[in-house]
């Protein structure tokens, strides 16, 4: 994985770049989520969010350690 990517000519961390992407795919799962109702049945919803958040982060660490 590469160290850094070049956005615009700023160097930025690819970590940042997956979390960015973790958190707006995070939050279309959530409202879709939100919609279905499924909410109801979690116990804390902060920590499933988290815990979503943490699923597609790595997700997108493993698509971008694959693309490069």
């Amino acid at each position: 994985m590469n160290a850094e990517i070049s956005i615009f000519g700023v160097l930025v961390p690819s970590v940042l770049v997956c979390a960015i992407v973790a958190y707006l795919g995070m939050s279309v799962v959530a409202r879709c989520l939100r919609y279905a109702g499924v909410y109801r049945f979690v116990w804390h919803k902060s920590l499933f969010n988290l815990s979503v958040f943490v699923c597609l982060l790595g997700l997108s660490v493993l698509l971008l350690t694959k693309v490069y």
